[in-house]
């Protein structure tokens, strides 16, 4: 990170800047980062594209490791209430019209979601990355006989989950806090669905095996992914390792849409969509108007976990990454940072 863009990250977490100033400067970072991954070669392009695929098909973290301040730290439900819509869907929703208030835009992408992954009720499945159970939940309600295992790579929040599961009275949900690579079931599954969390599975050699091992014959995988929409790039590479927000999400590497219709090794690709980054872009605006009007009953939770002396510095943490997020979703009308939904099914 340069001394310049040190200096512009410290001087954006007192608070005092204004805010157009921050979107002025992610918007400059973003079109910076595609003039540096573009390389002005398609053979070097097509390169580091080979070497990201390379990565991926081994095991390789999409997060950098979390800011040291960060380590220990976790915002309980209450802090996501405070922002996200009623089912704490932490992903993209989704606004036909854009009129849509949260709560609408979170089931329809729900709805979306579930309907391309083909789901029916009776079914058995998997999902990988619950965050606070938004999908879990859902599926639920829509399609009461189905039986949902969910992981999280949290154990409080797993509990929490079980612990809302046993007081609805759901006795077909059942929450797990595992790495994905420490997964293993001797059940199969009609679906297995991640939603926006290719992190956890992608960190573990063979994961597109173990994806497929845990599928019945007729199974299918569902993945939905933040990418961009023509290139695969390290963050490092090209100049986002001092994003603003940095301190909540840090990407390590981005991929490009196509990269992941080619793992068809073991499975096949059925079916893919692109959905423009205007609806993370509405998505993200909306959290940061409630993240505002909330902002007094928030500190306090900061206050909780990190202490007095960080609680306003973790505060602005915050802003800026839903600032940041909606800046670099909503770039170049929603064109280049994208969201990408697959399809695939098990070969043999």
């Amino acid at each position: 990170m340069s001394i310049a863009a040190k200096l512009v990250l410290k001087a954006l977490e007192t608070g005092i800047i204004p805010e157009k100033f921050t979107r002025a400067w992610v918007r400059r970072l973003c079109g910076l980062a595609l003039e540096r991954a573009s390389l002005g070669d398609v053979e070097a392009r097509h390169a580091v594209f080979r070497q990201i695929m390379k990565d991926l098909k081994t095991g390789t973290n999409l997060r950098c490791s979390p800011n040291v301040e960060a380590e220990g730290g976790e915002m309980g439900p209450e802090f996501f209430e405070l922002f996200l819509g009623k089912r704490l869907n932490a992903g993209c929703c989704y606004f036909p019209t854009g009129a849509e208030d949260l709560e609408e835009a979170e089931d329809t992408m729900l709805w979306m979601s579930a309907d391309r992954a083909r789901v029916r009720d009776g079914m058995k499945i998997l999902e990988i990355g619950c965050g606070w159970g938004a999908m879990t939940f859902w599926l639920v309600e829509h399609f009461p006989q189905v039986h949902i295992t969910a992981v999280t790579e949290s154990t409080s929040r797993s509990i929490y989950l079980q612990k809302k599961a046993n007081e609805l009275g759901l006795t077909n949900i059942k929450f797990l806090a595992s790495e994905f690579g420490d997964l293993s079931f001797s059940e199969e599954f009609d679906r297995i669905i991640c939603l926006e969390r290719l992190d956890l599975v992608a960190s573990s050699p063979e994961w597109e095996n173990k994806i497929w091992s845990w599928l019945k014959p007729d199974g299918k995988f569902f993945l939905q992914h933040q990418v961009h929409a023509n290139i695969a790039y390290y963050n490092e590479s090209v100049g986002l390792e001092d994003f603003p927000g940095n301190s909540v999400v840090n990407q390590r590497l981005v991929v490009s849409a196509e990269m992941l219709m080619l793992f068809q090794r073991t499975m096949h690709l059925e079916d893919y969509w692109k959905i423009s980054g205007e609806q993370y872009r509405n998505t993200t605006e909306r959290w940061l108007r409630r993240y505002y009007f909330n902002r007094q009953a928030i500190l306090p939770l900061f206050e909780k976990v990190y202490g007095k002396k960080m609680a306003w510095t973790w505060l602005q943490r915050w802003r800026m990454f839903l600032i940041a997020s909606a800046e670099q979703a909503g770039y170049n009308r929603g064109q280049d940072w994208i969201l990408g939904q697959y399809l695939l099914s098990r070969k043999g």
